[in-house]
């Protein structure tokens, strides 16, 4: 609080509820001083902390009276393979909050279907605008009006390497017209193209993969050279080959997919944009421990 953090932010990476950090300014306001102006001392933590033993046992809440009451519905949503992050903004809405420790906590003392993340390789960084790498993978289904039947949807999904600000574009297809159309979203998401982007599981722009001379569809190569911009493929089964290793795929559809009702693909599209702006743009990247649209907007203003 002293260095100006808000409390959700506190809650958020100590794992502490928010109703816990109120009541422990209000014990320090009781005592004259306000940790949000005032200096905090040794000696003033020791009095609230006394004050605290003294009786105040609100100040506890513990994270099983909050999560206990809705453990079935945890366990269903882990189930059906929602993420933890994606659980905790579904519990959100109805108003069951707790720390991100907390509820992982909980999940990992209380849930046993709880599955643990896979780890993922490092690898060195990128320079601003070099890189992107495209994937596209299965989501699940939204409803079609022209068909009149739910279709399986794919997401096309661009990352900007250096900042990790994704983009998501959502189709029934797999075919290189909408590939081209998801690139051209994305370019004017981001408001440029770089250099090069790395094809991760892009069938329809790869019309064979290998290591020293893959096949690029020749629609695909025509817009390339349209817009400049280099295509490097991955080389299958080998994951060092690729500059991130971000498990773009799951990580959209765990996080963003996974629990919502789109009532079209238009819907599903302009609510993915929401999401990559204000969810997946403004997380703390594990990796690169930055916001991704805070690096983004940076390099926008140094240019």
């Amino acid at each position: 609080m002293a260095k100006g953090h808000p409390i959700r932010s506190i809650s958020r990476s100590l794992g502490i509820h928010r109703d816990t950090i109120k009541k422990y300014i209000s014990l320090s306001l009781e005592i004259g001083v306000d940790p949000r102006k005032d200096t905090v001392t040794d000696k003033l933590l020791e009095r609230i902390k006394s004050l605290h033993a003294a009786g105040s046992k609100l100040l506890h809440i513990p994270r099983d009276d909050i999560l206990l009451p809705h453990k079935d519905r945890i366990e269903a949503y882990l189930e059906k393979g929602i993420k933890g992050s994606k659980i905790m903004t579904l519990l959100a809405r109805d108003g069951i909050v707790v720390g991100n420790s907390s509820f992982y906590r909980f999940i990992n003392s209380r849930c046993e279907n709880h599955m643990r993340k896979n780890i993922t390789v490092r690898l060195p960084e990128t320079e601003p605008g070099k890189y992107s790498q495209a994937d596209f993978g299965y989501m699940g289904k939204i409803w079609d009006e022209e068909s009149g039947k739910n279709r399986k949807t794919y997401a096309l999904i661009l990352t900007l390497c250096h900042c990790r600000l994704m983009y998501v574009y959502l189709t029934f297809t797999q075919d290189i017209r909408v590939v081209i159309e998801g690139f051209e979203a994305a370019w004017d998401y981001f408001g440029g193209i770089t250099e090069i982007v790395i094809i991760d599981n892009l069938k329809p722009a790869i019309d064979e993969a290998d290591r020293y001379s893959p096949k690029v569809n020749r629609q695909f190569l025509e817009y390339i050279q349209y817009r400049s911009f280099i295509v490097d493929p991955t080389n299958t089964g080998h994951p060092k080959g690729k500059p991130i290793v971000e498990r773009a795929v799951p990580y959209v559809r765990d996080n963003f997919f996974k629990g919502e009702n789109f009532i079209s693909l238009f819907d599903g599209r302009g609510r993915a944009a929401y999401w990559c702006s204000q969810v997946a743009g403004l997380r703390i990247h594990g990796t690169t421990r930055k916001i991704p649209m805070e690096v983004f907007e940076g390099l926008k203003r140094a240019l």
